[in-house]
């Protein structure tokens, strides 16, 4: 390779403080075409170490009679700047001058993506004779080294800028400007330039400057400047053949190449012509004026030139005369007839062309789509350019190619791209949604391989920890399953495969390695396509919510339970379209067990997921209710106490009304085996309980007495009913350890257990140690710590009225919230009980009353306010005494302190917090009375008939059920059930997927809805503003009409 001169310049332009350098070479007497074409890439893409773009964009049109609208220039810099963010590595190649077109592509520039600015070059092939301030570029700086400013003032950088390396940095020293100086090892030693380029201002003729926004410069330099402008273009052409050609060997795909004409006259017109002719696409512009409005009129209207003259009747003349003024009339008629033969080779090469409305296109596509197209039209459908339509996200373009049906795709070649589109950053639903629809078989492709893959390859993006930690080392078996049974909290069974490497439901499989791995574009296409999409939008809310308490960035928890809302809220709606196809279906539904979710129901599922919404919604609320009342026909509480106490009344048929007929003995069993009536008999149960316990706490003596005795084993039949809820699983598919997890998860359970232990406590202190004094205080005092417990247990039975229950939910998050509160309040609390104790009693020994007073004494101040009361009742003489030195005038400043923060701000922030608690449970009292009461059915529908004491003989009724049951069911009635079963999913799945087809058409119309809705507010907006504008015309006219009479009254 001959040496080329190159190096770099530093544009000093009034726009930008700090510019970066753009690199040039200079080709100087060069003969051979492909030789300085490949010499070229070999310094770009060796030497500089730049990458072979993907697609090079070649931009053409006016240069000083460049006349473009405003507005026509920002849809062309937006579509640039759109498109280079969507493609990969691209070029955009212009001449390099900064006049005409080239500076709308230099502004474009500006406007690009900083994220995507690396991928982006623009190059410009530029005329050395043509380039004003040439001799700026090789005069300067032979240094192997550039300087860039940190700040500076504009005749301060001008000093530099032109300045030799010595003075430059003595210069700076003296302007207190800081410097970077880079040195280059470049083995071209004294090739390499260094210079600064101020742009000189445009002139009407001559050589123009360099446009300051590129990246690169080729500079061509012939003895002969017209010579020099044809090698020029040539060179030009022949970059574009080697990319387009795919010989320069550092990729095996060549490169897209495409031309953009904006504006132009003849010379730009002859540019179309010629590059049609070596098979390259253009984008035309039209609606920019000359020869895009006229190229472009010609491809879509004409026939023939006739016609085009028909449309601008000596238009072509005028060119010709403003272009070339002065040409004798011979030469004048050769130059029209080679424009006109060159507008001739363009119309019949007008499949190689793509017109782009500047005025209208942007809203429905883009330059990217355009593109695109034009790409098609040279080259046709293929892989190639499926693959550039995969990576430009234009999954529109990828579906006309399918519909074409000429591109032929092999099973590798849709895996590949598959597998791109799941792993891609970007969201690819639309090709993967067009893969599938396509022919790609997803049971086939998702093998226990591939997946893994899937789950390393994009493990870092998720916010689960052991993801990330372990990523190329996941392993489906021995790290996802469990992880999923652990998120939905063991309801889980793990997938059978098929030949040990396939899934049977690959949908569902992508639908959770997209929410684990934070993918959830992914997620919603693979639960709308998914079977059983109902239960799986419950699944994907749970998992939403396990992930947010598991990240450890506030704000992604935020997002991700964001998400996990929407979700439910998509489940909801979703079920309305269930319930709108069919009623029947839709409760048949909510009732069906899913084996692969611990056999869960969908109400189940609900309230795994705590989806509040779902189970607040009218279908799941009217199954709750039909549980609540089992066989009863419209039951109230007060009938079933009355039938309760006098069950003769069952053979009247007046208070109780049953959904069928059945005999008597059928009804006494039915009906104290429904919820409501166990609800009501524990109510009863449940008061005589307090008040014996009551009694036997207020009338304590240290003997004990036959009702001591019936009193504590009414309270082990508590425990062990309370065994039972904990360790009893409700069905053969739940396991003990979800029962006990259940079981912790509500907070009346612990008070239950805390009541009866401390009621054991108590008795075998007094049972074991009879007879002395400190037994009696003692147990006397956890007796009644214990009925103040199981009193406050009533509240429990309040959770099923609707008035009632949200109360208890305030509560709840009231103390929750009380508890951050006393972390602040303990702080002053302390703060101030040293210092009152230490100046109130100076002189007391250590003793653990001190340790007492220090919370007790300011607690009752902050409570009670009677201060002097509570110092001398702890402290008689000393305290008055402290009072009246020094010490109480500091206690006096202390104390006024503490009631100012306690009594005024803390105590008031309090009641904002519990008024802030208050208000947003009370915005949402009936959604969480209905959640709450699943819970309620759901222990009571478990519960025996009978209540303590007498819940014993219920439990030996359910255990030797249990043993006659597995007796008698046999392995062939399992399988018989379990077909049964299978059946009925399978009738209930096509009810699903219908409902999904109609819940996608509301979604869609729900958005047109959005959208209308939008437009009509903007143009109310523009209405509203338009009057005002009238207004102000208005105001303005009659202004100059009263300056007009008053100017007239004057001169009168």
């Amino acid at each position: 390779m001959m040496p080329y001169k190159k190096g770099e310049i530093i544009f000093v332009t009034k726009s930008e403080s700090k510019q970066s350098p753009a690199k040039f070479i200079l080709v100087a007497d060069e003969v051979d075409l492909e030789s300085a074409a490949r010499n070229v890439f070999e310094i770009m893409l060796v030497e500089w170490g730049y990458t072979k773009p993907q697609l090079m964009i070649s931009v053409v049109g006016g240069s000083r009679r460049f006349n473009v609208k405003e507005n026509q220039k920002n849809v062309f810099v937006d579509g640039i700047r759109q498109l280079t963010k969507t493609t990969g590595t691209t070029w955009l190649m212009t001449s390099g001058s900064n006049v005409g077109a080239v500076t709308v592509v230099g502004e474009a520039m500006t406007r690009i993506s900083v994220k995507v600015r690396d991928k982006v070059s623009c190059i410009g092939v530029t005329s050395w004779s043509g380039t004003d301030g040439k001799n700026t570029i090789l005069e300067h700086r032979k240094l192997g080294r550039s300087f860039s400013f940190h700040e500076k003032t504009r005749g301060e950088q001008d000093n530099i800028a032109f300045a030799s390396p010595d003075e430059a940095e003595d210069n700076a020293a003296k302007s207190g400007i800081e410097l970077t100086s880079t040195r280059y090892d470049d083995n071209s030693g004294e090739n390499f330039y260094t210079c600064y380029y101020k742009p000189p201002q445009l002139k009407k003729e001559g050589p123009v400057p360099l446009n300051p926004y590129h990246t690169h410069f080729i500079f061509v330099k012939k003895n002969d400047p017209d010579e020099e402008e044809h090698f020029r273009v040539k060179l030009w052409a022949e970059i574009q053949k080697l990319l387009t050609s795919g010989s320069l060997g550092q990729e095996d795909r060549p490169a897209a190449v495409v031309m953009i004409q904006l504006e132009g006259g003849i010379d730009t017109t002859r540019t179309v012509r010629n590059t049609l002719k070596k098979n390259t696409p253009i984008i035309i512009c039209e609606g920019t004026g000359r020869a895009s409005n006229y190229l472009s009129y010609a491809c879509k209207h004409c026939d023939s030139l006739r016609d085009l003259h028909d449309r601008y009747p000596g238009y072509f003349k005028r060119m010709i005369d403003i272009a070339h003024p002065g040409v004798d009339a011979q030469e004048h008629r050769t130059l029209l007839e080679n424009l006109l033969s060159n507008i001739k080779d363009v119309m019949e090469m007008k499949n190689l062309i793509e017109i782009f409305d500047m005025d209208g296109e942007l809203e429905k596509a883009g330059f990217d789509l355009a593109v695109l197209r034009a790409l098609l039209r040279a080259r046709g459908v293929s892989i190639e350019y499926l693959r550039l339509a995969f990576d430009w996200n234009r999954s529109d373009i990828a579906e006309e190619m399918f519909k074409k049906d000429t591109i032929n795709l092999r099973d590798s070649d849709t895996q590949e791209l598959m597998t791109r589109a799941l792993l891609e950053r970007e969201n690819r639903v639309g090709f993967v949604a067009l893969l599938i629809e396509n022919g790609l078989a997803l049971d086939e492709y998702l093998t226990l391989d591939r997946l893994e893959h899937l789950y390393q390859s994009h493990a870092s993006k998720s916010l689960i920890p052991i993801l990330k930690e372990k990523r190329s080392k996941l392993s489906y078996k021995g790290d996802i399953i469990p992880l999923i049974r652990r998120l939905m909290h063991s309801y889980y069974k793990p997938p059978k495969l098929i030949d040990e490497n396939k899934f049977d439901k690959p949908y569902r499989e992508l639908l959770i390695w997209s929410i684990l791995t934070n993918r959830p574009g992914i997620t919603e296409y693979m639960w709308e396509n998914a079977s059983e999409p109902l239960s799986l939008g419950l699944v994907a809310t749970r998992l939403y919510r396990s992930i947010a308490s598991l990240a450890a960035d506030p704000d992604e928890a935020a997002k991700t339970a964001e998400q996990a809302d929407e979700f439910e809220n998509k489940v909801c709606l979703y079920l309305s379209a269930l319930d709108a196809l069919d009623e029947d279906v839709t409760t048949s539904l909510l009732r069906t067990p899913r084996p692969t979710w611990g056999n869960q129901t969908p109400l189940d599922l609900g309230a795994v997921s705590e989806s509040k919404k779902f189970l607040s919604h009218f279908c799941c609320q009217e199954i709750l209710e039909e549980r609540w009342n089992g066989q009863l026909l419209h039951p109230t509480h007060l009938k079933v106490f009355l039938v309760m106490m006098l069950p003769i009344l069952l053979l009247t048929r007046k208070l109780t009304k049953f959904k069928t007929d059945m005999n008597i003995f059928r009804r006494f069993i039915e009906f104290y085996c429904a919820p409501i009536t166990k609800y009501v008999v524990n109510w009863v149960t449940t008061f005589l309980f307090l008040v014996f316990y009551s009694y036997m706490t207020l009338y304590y003596r240290p003997e004990v007495a036959l009702a001591d005795i019936l009193l504590h084993v009414w309270v082990l039949t508590l425990l062990v009913e309370e065994l039972r809820q904990m360790i009893i699983p409700r069905n053969e598919y739940e396991s003990v350890y979800q029962r006990f997890r259940a079981w912790l998860s509500i907070f009346w359970n612990w008070m239950d257990l805390l009541g009866v232990l401390l009621t054991l406590v108590a008795f075998l202190i007094r049972f074991n140690t009879l007879g002395e004094p400190w037994t009696y205080d003692v147990s006397r005092n956890l007796y009644a710590i214990a009925c103040t417990t199981f009193w406050i247990l009533i509240l429990r039975m309040y959770q099923s009225n609707k008035k009632l229950g949200p109360f208890l939910i305030m509560i709840r998050k009231m103390m929750w919230a009380l508890y951050w509160f006393l972390l602040v309040l303990i702080v002053f609390v302390i703060a101030f009980g040293i210092a009152g104790i230490a100046i109130l009693s100076p002189n007391q020994n250590p003793s653990p009353r001190v340790l007492r007073d220090i919370f007790f004494y300011p607690y009752y101040q902050v409570t009670v306010g009677d201060w002097q009361t509570y110092t001398d009742s702890l402290h008689g003489d000393d305290a008055e005494a402290a009072l009246e030195t020094l010490d109480g005038y500091v206690y006096s400043i202390l104390l006024a302190a503490y009631i100012l923060i306690g009594n005024v701000l803390l105590l008031n922030l309090l009641i904002a917090i519990f008024s802030t608690v208050y208000n947003k449970v009370e915005s949402n009292s009936l959604t969480e009375w209905k959640y709450n009461r699943y819970f309620v059915i759901t222990e009571f529908e478990d519960a025996p008939p009978l209540a303590a004491p007498l819940v014993v003989l219920g439990h030996l009724y359910r255990l030797m059920y249990w043993a006659t049951k597995c007796c008698r069911t046999t392995p062939k009635l399992r399988e018989k059930e379990k077909s049964k079963l299978l059946y009925k999913q399978n009738e209930l799945k096509r009810y699903e997927s219908e409902a999904m087809d109609n819940y996608r058409r509301h979604a869609k119309e729900r958005q047109k809805r959005s959208n209308e809705e939008t437009l009509r507010k903007l143009d109310e907006r523009l209405r509203m503003l338009l009057e005002k504008v009238r207004g102000i015309e208005e105001g303005q006219q009659k202004i100059l009409a009263m300056k007009r009479e008053i100017k007239t009254a004057k001169i009168n």
